[in-house]
């Protein structure tokens, strides 16, 4: 009872920032606050971008709290998880509405820890390892954090939204703090990783939470190379997007697949910014979390319903037995592939268009076939695990019935109008017009990827195990960090507890010691005699 409690003020809180969103946005104005805490200082501020944005963590986080009352059903540890994803999400609240460092660093290191005590929250060997290499991963993010903000500091303040262009070296620390934390290349091992977590963790970690606050950080500093964009953040976003698609397409395994589209999808909000469209940045982060909490809630509930089976290959028939839910992950998949007028059209459709006007042509090239790539796995997985023929049909213990059928209803209108009503309200008529022939362009290779899909298997290539393992990124990532942890080691063996131990505490320690002896020697009653028959003898002379 009580979480449907902290569902519903959720719900409310969320819809309470919208309305604040909605005000924001027609006056223009940016609420400010300052208070001080143990003689230190913190500042917040919301602006339209921030009360949407709370609202969206909030909807999504009330229906994920809704949606674990069936999925962790029977869970021994419930309540620790609840409050573990209550804080998980109020750390993410923190870091929306964050304007100084040390707001930020508070909400930053507050996701680190929360998710990784989530993604091992079933203790067992593969959580507990994909917890180490997530938490591991973020933590080279915040060491950059660390240095942005002390270099913010250096130049006279802790807003580090403000610092402007001369804290040019103290935004290269934030840019690569960002890119860790929204796993783009060569950051991207972990996110896969951290399918180990619950269901309804991976639906909050994929949609608002985890891998946005990356995101969202670049949004926030997009004034600073908002005139000319940004090359570099160009680049890494196409090759993300194109990698993490490729990969994808030899994967069987059910949130796997979601999981790297996620990342396609990010690659896709780093080259908006690249471009130097943080709206239409956000715009996409919108509406992929949307549909992407919905696709994460649509397969926890055929995994749950089918007794924990994971590969696509092994389900089939779902449709049958799952029709509801069937029907709702058709839908949210088909706004992930930009499916005309659903809410992922509306965004991915201006982020290619617009990189087509400026005639960005191999990034460009490269972000139009990953969405070909998301089209073939996208329609895959659908006719694979749910249109196909029934396999295993005894591994099927649940029907549809439960508390889930609602978040799922919510989260599928969505995913549905999402986008359009974002468009209306925040982008009014603004749009990007190309011609005839770029719009075909477009399309065709939408209908390529879907006509893959649903014909072409690639198991039977040489170049399948490249895929399936992707493209040995995570060996690769852990070779090369190997050398600078034996080296760490060394320097904390041989430096720390070495030399430093002996040259610092050890000389003070013997120092002390000495000066200590020397002191009570001088106390004692013999030296007193000596000193005073001294005394007394150059007063006699």
């Amino acid at each position: 009872m009580k979480y449907n409690i902290y569902s519903a003020f959720l719900l409310v809180f969320g819809f309470m920032n919208l309305i604040l969103s909605f005000m924001s946005f027609l006056t223009d104005t940016l609420f400010f606050l300052s208070t001080s805490f143990l003689g230190i200082d913190y500042q917040i501020q919301g602006d339209w971008i921030s009360f949407s944005f709370l609202f969206l963590v909030s909807l999504i986080s009330s229906q994920v709290i809704k949606y674990s009352t069936y999925y962790m059903e029977g869970e021994v540890f419930y309540t620790r998880f609840c409050y573990l994803v209550l804080l998980f999400v109020f750390s993410m609240m923190l870091l929306i509405i964050s304007s100084d460092g040390l707001s930020l660093l508070l909400g930053w290191d507050g996701l680190g820890i929360t998710s990784y005590a989530l993604i091992m929250f079933y203790s067992n060997a593969k959580s507990s390892s994909s917890a180490m290499v997530t938490a591991l991963s973020n933590r080279v993010g915040d060491i950059f954090i660390l240095w942005g903000l002390g270099m913010s500091f250096y130049l006279g303040s802790w807003d580090y939204l403000y610092f402007g262009f001369e804290g040019g070296m103290a935004f290269v620390m934030l840019l690569l703090a960002s890119l860790t934390k929204s796993a783009q290349m060569p950051f991207s091992a972990w996110l896969p990783a951290a399918m180990a977590a619950p269901t309804p963790v991976s639906s909050l970690v994929h949609s608002s939470t985890l891998v946005t606050a990356g995101v969202y950080l670049m949004v926030r500093l997009s004034p600073i190379f908002l005139s000319s964009g940004s090359y570099i953040l160009l680049v890494l976003g196409s090759v993300t997007a194109l990698f993490s698609g490729l990969v994808a397409l030899g994967e069987y395994d059910f949130k796997r697949i979601i999981a790297l589209s996620t990342l396609s999808q990010l690659g896709v909000m780093m080259f908006s910014l690249g471009l130097g469209y943080p709206i239409l940045c956000y715009f996409h982060l919108f509406t992929h979390a949307l549909f992407k909490a919905l696709l994460f809630m649509c397969s926890g509930v055929v995994i749950h319903a089918s007794g924990g089976i994971q590969d696509i290959r092994r389900l089939g028939g779902v449709l049958s037995m799952l029709p509801y839910s069937s029907f709702v992950l058709s839908a949210a998949s088909c706004s992930l592939m930009g499916f005309p007028f659903l809410a992922g059209f509306y965004s991915k459709d201006l982020i290619i268009e617009s990189s087509e006007m400026n005639s960005m042509l191999f990034p460009s090239f490269m972000i139009i076939v990953a969405a070909l790539f998301t089209c073939y796995y996208s329609f895959r997985l659908v006719s694979i695990s749910i249109s196909s023929t029934i396999h295993n049909f005894t591994h099927f213990t649940k029907g549809e019935s439960g508390y889930y059928l609602i978040p799922l209803s919510v989260l599928y209108w969505g995913a549905i109008l999402g986008g359009y009503l974002f468009y209306w309200f925040y982008l009014g008529m603004e749009s990007v017009l190309v011609g005839s022939l770029e719009k075909s362009i477009l399309l065709s290779f939408l209908t390529l990827g879907i006509f893959l899909g649903l014909f072409i298997d690639l198991k039977s290539y040489s170049f399948f195990s490249f895929l399936n393992f992707m493209g040995y990124l995570p060996a690769l990532t852990g070779k090369l960090s190997s050398p600078l942890l034996q080296s760490a080691e060394t320097i904390f063996v041989h430096g720390d507890q070495g030399w430093v131990e002996y040259f610092g505490p050890n000389v003070a320690f013997n120092l002390s010691s000495y000066l200590s002896s020397l002191l009570s020697s001088l106390t004692n009653s013999s030296y007193k005699i000596f000193i005073l028959i001294s005394y007394l003898v150059m007063m006699m002379m």
